[in-house]
């Protein structure tokens, strides 16, 4: 994939990102591991996690998918890409915000937004948890960490530390 098939494709994703980078997460995968084949499943599972894994925001797994395309300048690529259509539109948007604020098409497409947002990050959340499924091992610490972040009100980070823990022993 060529550098500027990389700036189209994560350009494209950032402008229909509602929701925030992982509204594209089922998107991407399709276009990388599916459509594309420049990545497995497994590949872009563990570019995700790599990503998410880092202190910051959570597109920060769009570095690693980038490098996994084109190295260094496909990271800086697929990031900067990905970044610029919604800053260009939250730049437009905040220099007459005061008009458009009053406006009910503003406000239809504000309703409108949110149930969006949760589908695409639910095809995300299915896309890639739907071949983790097969992996009995997993599927227990699926039901072993909603266990505990619901009927035992654990810490989320306990539930990762711990998880961590399991998979570094090898019982995850």
């Amino acid at each position: 994939m060529s550098l500027l098939e990389i700036v189209a494709l994560f350009a494209r994703m950032g402008a229909l990102s509602f929701g925030g980078g992982l509204s594209v997460l089922a998107e991407l995968q399709r276009e990388l591991v599916e459509d594309r084949a420049i990545m497995s499943e497994r590949e872009f599972a563990t570019a995700f996690a790599l990503g998410q894994a880092t202190p910051g925001p959570g597109i920060l797994y769009l570095i690693p998918l980038g490098f996994r395309i084109g190295g260094v300048p496909g990271a800086a690529a697929a990031l900067l890409s990905f970044l610029v259509p919604p800053l260009l539109f939250q730049i437009l948007v905040a220099q007459r915000w005061e008009q458009l604020s009053r406006a009910g098409w503003v406000r239809a497409i504000n309703r409108t937004l949110v149930p969006l947002s949760l589908g695409l990050i639910g095809g995300s959340v299915h896309t890639l948890g739907t071949p983790l499924l097969g992996d009995p091992m997993t599927v227990l610490g699926l039901v072993l960490a909603t266990t505990a972040a619901l009927m035992v009100r654990t810490s989320p980070a306990v539930i990762v530390l711990g998880a961590g823990l399991l998979g570094l022993v090898g019982v995850l």
